[in-house]
This record gives structure tokens, sequence and C-alpha cells, in this order.
């Protein structure tokens, strides 16, 4: 057998060996595998087959992106605080008072969500005298979809009642009015205080009406306790009460509105047990391939080589052949791959010695930068041989720019070097 044929041999058996690695295909299975597990979210039982438990309740479960359903809200109504009474009943309609808002809410849930509300106006109350001043609270709500929870998720509900229940903080200023406080400050002037921060606790209900799948019309009614400080006077009372009815917008910031998708985890049974069937089979022939390859390893070693070169006894020698991009002399990683297998050839046997030959395609460039980026090429194959381990005094390289094309009937795979072993 010549020199040539035995190489061939060689580099047909490296790839062959990379391509039949049963440790790659077992990586392949065991991935596919653990994909099939994942999925079924049951049990997984791996011996000679794989079986998956598909017993999962057929219960549609509602999915969340923390992106969706955001809303914003605007709204004016009224409001009466049920301060510390002079003469009269604290109930009186000339206390009320316009009251602004504004909200920002989210559904985590078809049933639940939150809301941060900020409030604001004026309060004017009669005790031994009209009394004013003006306030601004910021809330936050914890929301509650009764009519989703009691009757059935639907997105496009007409009519609903939302409760609500919220904790948050008031500022009070521009106290004016007779005895306009009793609290003085701390640094001993005995000074009345010009401003309040205050805790508020709020129960409500929200009756909203839809009127687009993005705009609804609300009216709210709020029952909210201050901390007795609220209006700057204090009498050992505790709490201060008031509420407020309010009506607005509410623009759901969905370009498709409110709305909530569902799974359900038996729509995918059908699929899971397709893939199991899949990786069984996956392991049936990765049986026989180990089969096949233990059979492959019992045989002699002169039988093998025998056998293989009555196979291939007329096989023309293969030229390795590095592929450049258009003016460019640079080896692609792929490439350096093939030089590695061939580098491994000439380390096994010293006598062997090899010509690099470089190309330039005829259509591009003239014909003395094609033969020095032909020259390029050759050298930078050259030089990874040689960081491989060969001997560069076993190689030499030529340019033959675009005077020779060895692809004649495809202009660009003559961007190439060619390995000539000798």
């Amino acid at each position: 057998m010549n020199k040539k044929r035995l190489y061939l041999l060689y580099f047909i058996k490296h790839k062959i060996s990379l391509l039949t690695n049963p440790l790659m295909i077992m990586k392949r299975i065991l991935c596919m595998a653990v994909i099939a597990s994942a999925l079924a979210c049951g049990s997984v039982q791996a011996q000679e087959t794989t079986s998956v438990d598909m017993d999962v309740p057929c219960t549609e479960m509602y999915t969340h992106d923390w992106k969706k359903n955001w809303y914003l809200q605007l709204s004016a109504g009224g409001q009466m605080f049920y301060f510390e009474k002079g003469y009269d009943s604290n109930f009186d309609l000339n206390k009320t008072t316009g009251v602004y808002g504004l909200g920002l809410g989210h559904w985590f849930s078809p049933y639940f969500g939150y809301r941060f509300n900020v409030l604001g106006g004026a309060v004017h109350y009669d005790n031994f005298g009209w009394k004013k001043f003006k306030n601004v609270n910021l809330n936050i709500d914890l929301t509650w979809d009764m009519f989703n929870t009691l009757g059935g998720v639907n997105d496009k509900r007409v009519f609903s009642i939302v409760p609500y229940i919220g904790l948050g903080t008031a500022y009070a200023w521009d106290y004016d009015g007779v005895s306009a406080g009793n609290i003085s400050g701390k640094d001993n002037t005995n000074a009345i205080m010009d401003n309040q921060w205050a805790l508020v606790a709020s129960l409500g209900l929200e009756f909203r009406f839809r009127v687009h799948k993005n705009v609804d019309i609300f009216v709210d009614t709020r029952l909210k306790g201050m901390s007795e400080n609220f209006n700057n006077i204090a009498w050992g009372a505790g709490i201060e009460p008031g509420f407020s009815v309010m009506g607005g917008l509410t623009f759901n910031l969905n370009k498709e509105g409110r709305q909530f998708k569902t799974v359900n985890p038996c729509d995918y049974t059908a699929a899971i047990r397709d893939l199991n069937d899949k990786v069984n089979n996956m392991r049936r022939d990765l049986d026989e391939a180990n089969a096949k390859l233990k059979a492959c390893e019992s045989r002699k070693p002169e039988v093998q080589v025998k056998e293989v070169v009555k196979e291939v006894p007329s096989a023309p020698a293969i030229i390795p052949a590095i592929r450049f991009n258009i003016n460019s002399a640079q080896v692609s990683n792929a490439d350096k791959a093939t030089l590695y297998d061939v580098a491994e050839m000439m380390k096994k046997d010293e006598d062997v010695k090899v010509v690099i030959k470089g190309y330039a395609d005829k259509k591009t460039g003239t014909a003395d930068y094609n033969r020095r980026l032909s020259e390029k090429r050759a050298e930078n194959v050259r030089d990874i041989l040689v960081d491989y381990g060969v001997d560069e005094s076993r190689i030499s390289t030529q340019g033959l720019g675009a005077d020779e094309q060895p692809y004649s009937n495809e202009n660009k795979w003559n961007r190439v070097a060619l390995i000539i072993i000798q």
C-alpha cells in the first residue's frame, strides 16, 4: 500500500470516530431525556425504557406577566371628616370639600391586585368656629375582584365590585381659622405647629362599569381613619374618621385590556408521551450501536485493515482544502480542526512532507495582489501546522495567485490553500 493511501485511511478513520463516538450519542440522548422529564413534571424511571407518569389534574391555571394588567386612574369627588364637634352635629354638608385622586394599579392575578393612590384637597370643619387646612395622602391598597372570585373569571364582565383595604400616610398644612390647633412644637416656645404627618387606614368599595376594553368608569366609596393629630388638634380621641365618594376613569394600559392567559397541563400530555417514545427509541438505537461497536472492537486489527483496503483499493487521495473569505488570508476555526488532523498524521510519520499551494479567484483583484494574497494564505496555513508541532523544514509553500484555478466551475472556491502530501 502506498503512503498516500495510508494517510487517506487515517484521515477517514479519524473523522468517522468523531461522528460515531458513543459518548457524543449518549449526551444527545440524555439531553432529550432530561427535557422530557422536565416537561412532564412527573416521576421518570430510567432502566430499559423511560416511562413518564401523566396522572396530573386537568385544571386550568392562570399565568402572570408582571409587565401586563397595569392601569391608571383619574378621579374627583367629595370628602367629609368627623373631627371634634362644637355646638352642632358633626355631620354637616357645609363641611364637604373637593378631593382629587391619581392612582396606579396592577392585577397580579384575576382575583387580587394592588394600587398606589394619591388623594389631595382641602378640609373644612366647625369646632367652636370654622377651620380649614390643606392635605395630601398616599395610600397603597390591596384590591379584590369579588365577581371574578365568586362568579368565575371573565375579562369582559360589564359590571364588577372591587372591595379594598389600604394603609398610608397623610401630610396636612396651612391650618387656618379660630384656634387653628392645640399641638405645640418641641422647641420650648409653645408655638402651635403649622403642619402635621398622620397615619391613614382605609376601607372601601369600588364599583366598575366597563365601557371599552381599555376604559372603565368607576365610583369609589372610601371610609378612612386618620391619627388624631391630623387636624392639629388632639383631645385623646385616637382616630379622626372621614369618608369620601369619588368618580373617575380607569385606563387599562395593556393594548388588549385587562387579560389573563390560562394553561392546562393536559394540553401537553400527547406531546410529552411522543417525546418519551422518541427517547425510548433512541435508547434502543444506542443499544444496537453499542453492540455493533463491541463487535467491531473484537475483530483483529489485521483483518480490519485488510477489509478497509479492499473497500477503497482505487480511491483517490484526499487533498485537504482550507477555505478563505474574499480578500482574506485568515484561517477559520473550523479549518483549524482540519489542520490539526494533518499535523497529527505528519507527527506519526517523520518522513512525510507537504506542499501548501495558495490560490486566489481570478474575478477579483489584480494579478500582483492575488499572487501576494495566495502566498499569505499558504504561509498562514504553514504557521498553524508549525504551531501544532510540525517541523517547518517539512513544509514548503507556493503562492500561485489566480494563474491556476483548481476549481473551474465555481470561482469563489478558488479562494483556497491545498495541502499536497508527498
